[in-house]
């Protein structure tokens, strides 16, 4: 967030505005009554925005001050992109994701940018985190090759669960039930089981069997299934071959002395645990002062592994009611509730920001296809997702009748899909190249499947309805698609993440397959009496820090890019560069036309250089006539207010299909003495002749029209 932070305000006054920041300037200007009149006739997919925007700068009317709303919604959707990694995968994804999203350079293009764009996508990445929490609620990191969050894995130290690594590889004395152990290679059937007590200052658990996870004897608690968790006075329970559940006794009850008498052949160790690799054999039984026929305390829970191998905790038979301290039916009903309630509201604000965003609700849908969860859930995701719609559907009725705004829009053709993918992975030719490769990886391989269920609708959807759409009625833009970016970098952070496991499983080797008394390290040489945690902790921190510094490289590489965009000819046109250029070639009192009406707005954004001039053609101004850029008189009466000019300006589009209309009526009394050409529009003086030409000059000094003519 503060790399985005950073780059969101690193040279965002440019000096200019452009012609949308323009209308968002006007119109955040006006009182509320002439912003809703205006609303009822233009721009009313923008009509939350500009009443967001009166708000803002009614505290100072200046460009920065516009701006800087979009800056602070483009690191929220950093934030919020980084949050998503960490949720759907780990840590490092997050990190890696959020990085990547903020050095993007059309993100930065749109968080310097007076226009809805950047809230919309802080807004569907809020909707999409809030998805994922609905889904599968408190959970901190996903289980790796299931297709919904899991359980929190691990601890601080992290390596006592091998949900990051995949399945953890078979040690040597694995039986052909796959029950883990934690004797190491060497240790016969009669040696004891280590205790917790003996494994060094890491407190490290032991491994499980692939893809599960281990539960200390006496927590129940979802998330606790590893680390540090076992205290050194409690040793491990015996793990024999598969069976039927076995519950431990109640702590409380257990006398001092030995945990568990030692298998047949084994060494007399009081204090010792028992050998999970021995013979299978009963369970640990109840304390020694319960009868023969007693059963699990009250309290007690136990370990049951449930689809996907993923452990849970499960109470006893005869301790019927929710565990202690935990919420009860009633109030989980309730909590997610409100979570289905703030999703149904983030996406309805996000929509009535840009109509086009109820299109994730469509990737949203998708997500859940892919996660399989339970009917609840569709049910609560339904909902939310109808109330959403139902707000949005009166704004979305009268955009439709305010169509007319696209008409300079036309049909897409494939390589505008294309040319979104560049915009969203790239865009530069390595950076896009590498970015489609790991987003590759990450499908094809995938590990963290909840992610890619999560990523690759919100990418993907979106950018396929609204092509399909504009095949119907033109409105594909890649601005309108800035919410679904935030997949991109999810899905190449998952892909990094992938080649870096693959990567560090080859240099460096499993170490839960060693000892953790002696780890071989090739990355950082050996280093001996250490716990094998350690080791582990720094292997990801040096990858981690490899991520870092290769997204470092890429915004380095893209610098260019990024220098473009603080520039004022990065946008469309500079209107206070052909303002200031009006200012210097005019003088006060000259007529001047805009044509079409909307170039108006040039006198709007910045009409100090152009305060003299005389708008000739307006009838009614913008705020009166609630509409952006006033009302112009017909064709019959222009030529009558145009009596009596010796010359006159004209400041019309560069699109052919808009220059006659106005300058049809200069043709017959006036004609072209020069003209200049700025991005995007043209500078045109017309002067009024005779048989001589004003004043007498012959007409043989007056230049034609040329597009590089200048004055």
């Amino acid at each position: 967030m503060a790399v985005m932070l950073c780059l969101g305000l690193w040279g965002l006054d440019r000096g200019t505005m452009w012609r949308d920041e323009a209308a968002t300037y006007q119109m955040a200007r006006r009182t509320l009554p002439q912003i809703r009149e205006t609303l009822g006739t233009v721009d009313a997919v923008h009509g939350l925005y500009y009443l967001l925007m009166h708000l803002v700068l009614a505290l100072r009317p200046s460009e920065v001050t516009m701006r800087l709303p979009s800056v602070l919604a483009a690191v929220a959707a950093t934030g919020l992109v980084a949050a998503l990694g960490c949720r759907l995968a780990r840590p490092r994804v997050g990190l890696w994701a959020g990085l990547l999203y903020a050095v993007t350079p059309v993100v930065t293009h749109y968080a310097q940018e007076g226009r809805s764009y950047a809230l919309v996508a802080a807004g569907a990445a809020g909707a999409t985190y809030l998805l994922a929490g609905a889904i599968a609620p408190g959970s901190a990191c996903a289980s790796p090759d299931r297709g919904a969050p899991g359980p929190a894995c691990g601890n601080a130290r992290g390596p006592a669960c091998r949900d990051a690594r995949g399945p953890a590889r078979t040690p040597p004395d694995r039986g052909a039930s796959g029950q883990a152990s934690c004797t190491p290679p060497d240790r016969g059937a009669s040696d004891p089981a280590r205790t917790p007590s003996d494994r060094g200052a890491s407190g490290q658990a032991c491994r499980d069997a692939p893809g599960s996870a281990r539960t200390s004897p006496d927590w129940g608690a979802p998330g606790s299934a590893c680390g540090d968790a076992l205290s050194p006075a409690r040793p491990l329970p015996d793990r024999g071959a598969p069976g039927p559940v076995r519950t431990p006794p109640d702590r409380d009850a257990r006398p001092p002395g030995p945990a568990a008498t030692p298998g047949p052949g084994a060494a007399p160790n009081p204090g010792a645990a028992p050998n999970p690799g021995a013979a299978p054999g009963p369970a640990a039984g109840p304390a020694p002062d319960a009868g023969p026929d007693a059963g699990p305390e009250p309290g007690a829970r136990s370990a049951v592994s449930v689809r996907g191998a993923a452990p849970r905790s499960a109470r006893a038979p005869s301790a019927p009611g929710p565990a202690p301290g935990s919420a009860g039916p009633g109030p989980r009903r309730r909590a997610a509730g409100w979570r289905w309630a703030a999703y149904g509201s983030v996406v309805a604000v996000t929509a009535l920001l840009h109509v086009f965003a109820v299109l994730m609700l469509a990737a949203h849908a998708l997500t859940l296809c892919l996660a399989r969860p339970p009917r609840r859930v569709w049910r609560g995701w339904g909902t939310a997702a109808a109330g959403a719609v139902a707000a949005v559907l009166p704004l979305a009725a009268l955009a439709r009748r305010q169509s007319a705004q696209l008409a300079w829009m036309r049909h897409p053709t494939p390589g505008r899909l294309w040319a979104a993918a560049e915009d969203f992975a790239g865009p530069s030719a390595l950076v896009l190249a590498v970015s489609l490769l790991l987003i590759v990886v990450a499908v094809a391989r995938s590990r963290w499947r909840s992610l890619t269920a999560v990523a690759l609708p919100l990418v993907c959807v979106p950018p396929v309805l609204l092509f399909a759409l504009a095949l119907y009625r033109p409105c594909f833009h890649e601005r309108y698609l800035l919410f679904a970016l935030a997949g991109a970098p999810l899905l190449a952070a998952a892909g990094a993440d992938r080649l870096a496991d693959a990567v560090t499983d080859r240099l460096v080797g499993t170490v839960t397959d060693r000892p953790a008394g002696v780890v071989t390290d090739r990355l950082v040489g050996t280093v001996k009496n250490r716990p094998a945690g350690v080791v582990t902790d720094r292997h990801r921190a040096l990858v981690a820090a490899a991520g870092v510094l290769a997204v470092g490289g890429a915004f380095v590489w893209q610098l260019p890019l990024h220098q473009w965009e603080r520039q004022p000819l990065s946008r469309q046109d500079d209107l206070a560069a052909l303002a200031a250029t009006l200012g210097r070639l005019t003088r006060p009192g000259e007529p001047v036309l805009y044509d079409p009406p909307k170039e108006r707005r040039i006198a709007i954004a910045y009409p100090r250089p152009l305060a003299g001039l005389r708008d000739i053609a307006l009838k009614t101004p913008g705020p009166a006539s609630g509409t952006l850029y006033g009302i112009d008189v017909g064709p019959a009466e222009l030529p009558r207010r145009l009596d009596g000019a010796r010359s006159v300006w004209l400041i019309a589009a560069d699109e052919p299909e808009a220059h006659p209309a106005k300058a049809a009526t200069l043709t017959g009394p006036f004609r072209l003495a020069y003209a200049l050409c700025l991005p995007g529009v043209r500078l045109e003086r017309y002067v009024r002749v005779g048989p001589e030409g004003p004043g007498g000059v012959t007409d043989d000094h007056w230049r034609p029209w040329s597009p590089n003519s200048v004055p």
